[in-house]
């Protein structure tokens, strides 16, 4: 299942990134230099940012995936080697702050962290090894934040619209009017979640597939008032995933990934391709993370599913999420 992927993990391989400048460099302390990291169920996300007084301009981003969830959902503890995993990338992090001279670091946990009975012995031990304070968010602050990210970054003159956050515990879906948040739900499922509660033969049987499909229509039945947006969004690691593979990218590229579109056509072919395949097979699919290949069927059903459920034939995938909103957040407290 997941854990075996998991030994092969080492902190010091290189991650999945996209700098905005040509490197790393050392810079002086600056007050407009600001950054957030996004502590999630499956990965750990960092915005590097530079604030002018209006626009964010990201210096560094990056995207581990960790795992600090792994097995929460089924034992309801962080594992020691999930907190461990999770304090290297945290520490990789800071080391890059530090050089591009930033102070203000401000770090949101979602689902495994409002879950995990253990969750104050990871913060401790952030804090006395790192001096890090992590903000545990609610799921509603998890949506409104995620809301807050795309609106900011809208151009349509849509009336109703719908951002989808499939992450690795949790699924929120909001709906608002531009910039206004009218509604949200915050959903107990997500690709980690699921992967280990469903989908445990490789390759995935049918009948697992099955059970993991009836039980995303069970838990979206509520949500009818969700229905027939104008647009609909979707942000997170699942959803920029889908659109790399889509397109066939060699590298995850956000110049190339944001506001790339995909239908609900596109997804149901790749959720029959990752049926089909073993999970050492996705690992070679030009696009997909290996460290995604165990969890992206999950993620891509969920997704799925949610159009379905919605009627809406295609969503446009956002590069933006919580590490965006909360710098909007702080940076509009300040």
């Amino acid at each position: 299942m997941i854990a075996p992927l998991l030994k092969c993990f080492n902190p010091s391989s290189p991650p999945i990134f996209i700098l905005r400048n040509s490197a790393v460099k050392s810079a002086p302390t600056s007050p407009n230099r600001i950054a957030a990291i996004d502590i999630g169920t499956n990965t750990i996300l960092l915005l590097a940012s530079e604030w002018d007084g209006k626009t964010l301009h990201p210096l560094l981003e990056k995207e581990r995936i960790a795992r600090l969830g792994e097995g929460v959902h089924q034992h309801g503890v962080l594992s020691k080697s999930a907190m461990e995993r999770g304090l290297q990338v945290l520490k990789e992090y800071l080391t890059d702050c530090q050089r591009l001279g930033i102070q203000r670091i401000f770090a949101a946990g979602t689902s495994a962290l409002r879950e995990a009975r253990n969750a104050n012995e990871f913060l401790k031990e952030v804090k006395e090894r790192l001096n890090l304070s992590i903000e545990i968010i609610s799921g509603e602050e998890e949506a409104l934040l995620s809301y807050l990210a795309v609106s900011k970054d809208l151009k349509e003159e849509a009336k109703r619209i719908l951002v989808a956050d499939v992450g690795g515990g949790s699924t929120e879906l909001i709906l608002g009017f531009r910039e206004k948040m009218t509604q949200w739900v915050s959903l107990p499922m997500g690709s980690v979640r699921y992967t280990e509660q469903f989908l445990h033969s490789d390759p995935v049987r049918p009948q697992e597939w099955r059970e993991m499909e009836n039980e995303i229509e069970k838990t979206l039945k509520n949500t009818t008032s969700f229905k027939t947006p104008d647009l609909m969004i979707a942000v997170g690691g699942t959803a920029t995933t889908l659109a790399q593979v889509e397109m066939g990218l060699s590298e995850f590229n956000p110049r190339k990934i944001h506001h790339f579109k995909l239908t609900q056509e596109s997804i149901r072919g790749q959720i029959l391709l990752y049926r089909s395949k073993t999970k050492k097979e996705r690992k070679t699919i030009q696009g997909l993370s290996p460290l995604r290949a165990d969890v992206i069927l999950a993620g891509a059903t969920i997704l799925y599913k949610i159009m379905k459920t919605m009627n809406c034939h295609e969503v446009k995938i956002s590069c933006h999420g919580v590490r965006y909103g909360l710098l909007y957040r702080k940076l509009s407290n300040t």
